[in-house]
């Protein structure tokens, strides 16, 4: 082979060689930018009431016409704009006996379950009197979120929001003498839910 066609040959490899070595080496301008330090988290729910576990309502060995009362103060400390409703778990035979109106209002020194200085609200919610949610037989109280007491007909409840409920259970005077020695039992609940 002649020295010509030989350095050809060598600078064809080479050439060859140095364009595949190239393409592994080649580089481009790049640039980026960047979004930090985003941050993700959940709103709150929160009510509290000032009961301290304790029953508000207790009406023992009753004639007709006996009453009980107590007040109950309930907190929103939610960071999320919730409705509220009130509802209760009722058991027991005498329940369709007893009558039981809830009174939405203020307390300016609240003391539970004391209503000394409960002051219905002024709006007449369901048209039974000043600040009056339901008013009826204990047993058809609603048992269930779902179809509760809208609070102050829905309207919502923000942070720091604090209102009283009067609770009254009343044996009629009328009672039928079949309601002697029934009993019944209540637990009452006030929920939040956001809007």
């Amino acid at each position: 082979m002649s020295r010509t066609r030989k350095l050809l040959t060598s600078a064809i490899v080479l050439g060859a060689t140095g364009a595949v070595a190239g393409a592994g080496t080649f580089s481009a301008f790049t640039s980026t930018t960047s979004n930090p330090s985003n941050e993700f988290k959940a709103g709150t729910v929160t009510l509290t009431d000032n009961d301290l576990g304790v029953s508000a309502l207790t009406l023992s060995n009753a004639m007709p016409g006996a009453s009980t009362t107590g007040c109950i103060q309930v907190t929103y400390s939610g960071s999320l704009a919730s409705t509220v409703k009130l509802y209760a778990s009722v058991s027991g035979s005498l329940a369709p006996y007893l009558d039981l109106t809830v009174t939405r209002g203020t307390e300016s020194a609240p003391s539970f379950p004391s209503c000394s200085t409960f002051s219905a609200d002024s709006t007449n919610y369901i048209g039974q009197g000043p600040g009056v949610l339901f008013s009826g037989k204990l047993d058809t109280y609603p048992t269930t979120y779902a179809a509760g007491v809208a609070d102050a007909a829905g309207a919502a409840w923000n942070n720091n929001n604090a209102h009283s409920y009067k609770l009254q259970v009343t044996l009629p005077s009328n009672a039928a003498s079949a309601a002697q020695g029934l009993s019944s039992t209540a637990s009452f609940t006030w929920e939040a839910r956001n809007q």
